[in-house]
């Protein structure tokens, strides 16, 4: 499990959302590439009372991976539906960085033993 650093800014972050934010992004690194674990994850929710409404709550997640770090971020009405978003974007960036760090000749033996099994 990805050791998650949880901030709040202009909002009070309570017990559910720290628990729905671990459970949800914490097991993130189970799609990591074995040669590049994640290190560590910064989450921060931002409630802006200024915005629109529908875009009330700002959830920015950065992972630290080897290389450049991944970041995702959204805003929406409430901070759970927030922090799906965010989970969707970086498993989609994980997949990217997977593929761009795994050599192609690996990834070629893995889609003709795939092919193979069928």
């Amino acid at each position: 499990m990805i050791k998650i650093q949880l901030s709040g800014r202009q909002y009070e972050i309570d017990k559910n959302l720290r628990k729905y934010v671990e459970t949800k992004l914490g097991k993130l690194d189970k799609y990591m590439p074995r040669a590049h674990q994640a290190v560590a994850m910064r989450v921060e929710v931002f409630r802006d009372p200024s915005g629109r409404e529908d875009n009330r709550y700002k959830v920015t997640a950065v992972l630290e991976v080897p290389g450049p770090d991944l970041v995702a971020e959204t805003a929406t009405i409430n901070p759970h539906s927030a922090v799906d978003i965010v989970e969707a974007k970086l498993k989609d960036q994980i997949r990217r960085y997977k593929d761009k760090s795994v050599p192609k000749r690996l990834r070629i033996k893995d889609a003709l033993g795939k092919l193979r099994q069928k």
